[in-house]
């Protein structure tokens, strides 16, 4: 578990890791635990969104599934602003299939290996300083 810390502390370390300026999303619930971080989350379409977070993300993908299930949702949906490979290797999944788009753009088509569930990292935006940013979505 990481260092206690208020959640202004979390934000501050959020934007410095990111370059981006927290916005609390107004459509989203946040949540945060002095011990993991936050994370913001909403419900869309057939899904759970996890929008905004900073701190433990395995915790939050887990909280984001219990969301999911007592809701009866199927699906997940995060954003990734990080280097997309090893964010998937980090959640324990591995690319089944890379799929070639315009502009040299990739959607990695994944599978967890824990679950057999699928996942699917779809480029939707370029940020300031160019990398690519990702909607991670999958099956719970």
């Amino acid at each position: 578990m990481a260092d206690k810390k208020t959640l202004e502390e979390w934000i501050a370390l959020y934007e410095k890791k990111t370059g981006v300026k927290f916005n609390a999303e107004p459509r989203c619930r946040l949540i945060w635990f002095p011990d993991r971080g936050f994370a913001e989350f909403a419900a869309a379409h057939d899904m759970i969104i996890i929008h905004q977070l900073c701190g433990d993300a395995k915790f939050w993908k887990q909280v984001g599934e219990v969301l999911a299930i007592e809701h009866d949702l199927r699906h997940l949906g995060t954003w990734c602003i990080r280097e997309i490979e090893p964010y998937i290797k980090f959640f324990n999944a591995e690319i089944e299939r890379v799929e070639d788009l315009a502009d040299g753009l990739k959607r990695y088509h994944c599978r967890f290996k824990d679950t057999g569930k699928a996942a699917t990292c779809s480029p939707r935006f370029r940020l300031k300083n160019g990398n690519i940013g990702y909607m991670v979505t999958w099956e719970i």
